[in-house]
């Protein structure tokens, strides 16, 4: 079964990430905010395993980040909603526009 790719706003971007279930594995290809770099990340939210416990010193949605476990990494990470460029999960690619609104 081909993949299928769909143009996707940020916003709609971002709840496909945070409306994933438990679990669920997922790729974003994203532009890191410190050095400009592009990044794939495999990666899964709401991991709970290899937290060590406390509150977060800041909001992640306050920064514009999104929270996710790196798998190659074994370690938490943030994306930055701006810099999100694609998606692929379920087997279909999502690419982002980020002049679309909405």
């Amino acid at each position: 079964m081909p993949n299928t790719k769909r143009i996707v706003s940020r916003r709609e971007a971002v709840n496909v990430i945070r409306g994933l279930e438990d679990g669920r594995f997922f790729s974003v290809t994203f532009v890191k905010r410190t050095t400009g770099e592009v990044r794939i990340m495999t990666c899964r939210q709401r991991v709970k395993k290899y937290l060590a416990g406390g509150e977060c010193a800041y909001s992640f949605s306050d920064k514009g980040l999104v929270s996710v476990f790196d798998i190659q990494k074994m370690d938490y990470r943030s994306i930055p909603i701006d810099g999100i460029r694609t998606i692929r999960v379920n087997d279909e690619d999502l690419e982002v526009d980020h002049s679309l609104v909405g």
